[in-house]
C-alpha cells in the first residue's frame, strides 16, 4: 500500500512537471516571438515613441475623428478652430490699429499745438507786445485758435464759430493779438511817431519797434531796469 502511494504521489509530481514545462516552452516561444517583433519595430525606444503617438492620437479629437473616419465632425472641429485663429488674429489687429491710430492722433495734435504756439509768439512779436507778456497774451488768446484741417492753417474762433477780420476774411493771429491794443495798451510797447518809442537809450541812441522786435527778453529787462523803457 505504501508503494502505491508513492508511485501516485511520484506520477502526479511527474504529471505536473511535464505541464510546467510545456507552459515554459511556450511563454519561452511568446518572449521570442516578441522579442523578434521588437526587434522589428526598432526595439524599446521605438517602442515607447509609438506608445506615445498613439497617446496623443488617443487624446487628439481631431486626429481621432479623421482616423475613424467621422469627416463631418472632423470638418467641423478645423472650421472652428480656423474661425477662431482668424478671430484672434482680427482681433490683435484691431488692437495695433487702434494703437496706431491714437499714436497718430497725438503726433499731428502735437504738430498742430507747436504750430498754434509759434504763430502766437510771431504776432505777438509784429504787434510789439512787451516781451515779458508774451505768455499773458498767449494766454488769453490760445483758447480761441484752432488748427483747421480742410484749409490746413490756423483759424481764429468766438462764440459763433470762425471769426473774421476787418477785411472780410478768417482772422489772422496778428489781428488777434492786435485787437487786445485798445483795451491793453500796457501789455504793448508804446509808440510815437514812426516807430520811436520817445526813449533813448543811455549811449544816445533811439529806441525803435523794430529794435524791440529783435531785442532779447534779458535786453529787454535791462533796459527797464535802467529805467529806459
Amino acid at each position: 500500500m505504501v508503494s502505491e502511494a508513492v508511485e501516485k504521489e511520484v506520477s502526479g509530481l511527474k504529471s505536473n512537471n511535464t505541464a510546467l514545462k510545456e507552459e515554459k516552452k511556450k511563454f519561452q516561444a511568446k518572449a521570442k516571438e516578441a522579442n523578434s517583433l521588437l526587434e522589428t519595430i526598432g526595439g524599446q525606444d521605438e517602442l515607447d515613441r509609438l506608445l506615445r503617438i498613439k497617446t496623443q492620437i488617443d487624446q487628439d479629437e481631431e486626429v481621432r475623428l479623421f482616423t475613424e473616419g467621422d469627416r463631418e465632425k472632423y470638418n467641423d472641429r478645423i472650421t472652428q478652430r480656423v474661425k477662431a485663429d482668424a478671430e484672434a488674429k482680427l482681433s490683435q489687429l484691431q488692437v495695433e490699429l487702434d494703437s496706431m491710430k491714437a499714436t497718430t492722433e497725438q503726433a499731428v495734435q502735437r504738430y498742430q499745438d507747436r504750430e498754434i504756439e509759434n504763430e502766437m509768439s510771431n504776432a505777438c512779436s509784429k504787434s510789439s507786445v512787451k516781451p515779458h507778456l508774451f505768455e499773458a497774451i498767449k494766454g488769453q488768446i490760445r483758447g480761441t485758435i484752432k488748427y483747421d484741417n480742410e484749409s490746413d492753417s490756423l483759424v481764429c474762433l468766438d462764440q459763433e464759430g470762425i471769426r473774421y477780420g476787418s477785411d472780410g476774411n478768417p482772422m489772422q493771429v496778428a489781428e488777434l493779438v492786435e485787437t487786445l491794443r485798445e483795451s491793453q495798451p500796457e501789455m504793448f510797447v508804446e509808440s510815437k511817431g514812426a516807430g520811436a518809442l520817445g526813449a533813448v537809450s543811455p549811449a544816445g541812441k533811439r529806441i525803435t519797434n523794430d529794435s524791440i522786435r529783435n531785442m532779447s527778453v534779458a535786453d529787454y529787462k535791462k533796459l527797464r531796469s535802467e529805467g529806459v523803457l
